[in-house]
């Protein structure tokens, strides 16, 4: 396979993986206690960039898979029922996320295991920083207050309390997948059609959950 569609697919399956799980693993986390739900999904997404950046070897990959599944998060603007800032900050913080991860992985991808967990616990902490000034902004601009601006307390817990706990669980996640995932069995994040499937089902299930 050309090396640059084998890229391409690849940040297609990523991406494709990553849109599924916030459309179903994050729609699921809408009914359970906020603490718990904020801490999930990150660690969720550092594993897939993890997994990804093993096979890519590519920084820049993570960036673009980051790009995808953002992107699947934008078909919510065709759902005029729902706030467009519901879209806009969900899709703003996958980038953020592959943003810190980037920066991070190679810390990650060593053996260390405090390293490991030190890296994603400052990624966690970074994205939701990062995200409070963008909210900030938001804020300026719009008028649109999100819950953790509005004391001390709340900014607090959101990225500091959370961010640890959501950092520690990637961390986690990321050392279980070292053991025992060790290599890829089959390269099916490599076939094309297969990439082609789990976007339109990623579209889809966006759609309508």
């Amino acid at each position: 396979m050309n090396k640059n569609l084998k890229l391409f697919t690849q940040v297609i399956f990523y991406g494709s993986i990553w849109g599924i799980l916030e459309a179903t693993i994050g729609h699921v986390l809408h009914f359970i206690p906020a603490t718990i739900a904020g801490s999930i999904m990150f660690p969720i997404a550092a594993l897939i960039l993890y997994k990804a950046y093993e096979q890519t070897k590519s920084k820049t990959s993570l960036m673009y898979i980051g790009i995808v599944a953002s992107a699947i998060k934008s078909v919510n603007f065709l759902m005029p029922q729902l706030s467009v800032f519901k879209t806009i900050n969900p899709m703003i913080s996958i980038l953020f996320e592959s943003l810190v991860v980037v920066v991070v992985i190679h810390y990650v991808t060593k053996e260390n295991k405090i390293q490991n967990v030190f890296s994603l616990v400052i990624a966690s902490i970074a994205w939701r920083g990062i995200f409070v000034g963008w909210m900030g902004l938001q804020y300026a601009l719009t008028g649109n207050l999100a819950p953790y601006l509005k004391t001390f307390a709340l900014g607090f817990e959101f990225v500091i309390i959370v961010g640890i706990i959501s950092g520690l669980f990637a961390a986690i996640l990321v050392m279980l997948s070292k053991v025992v995932i060790k290599k890829p069995v089959f390269n099916i994040n490599q076939k094309p059609v297969l990439a082609s499937f789990l976007l339109l089902t990623a579209l889809f299930l966006t759609y309508t959950l």
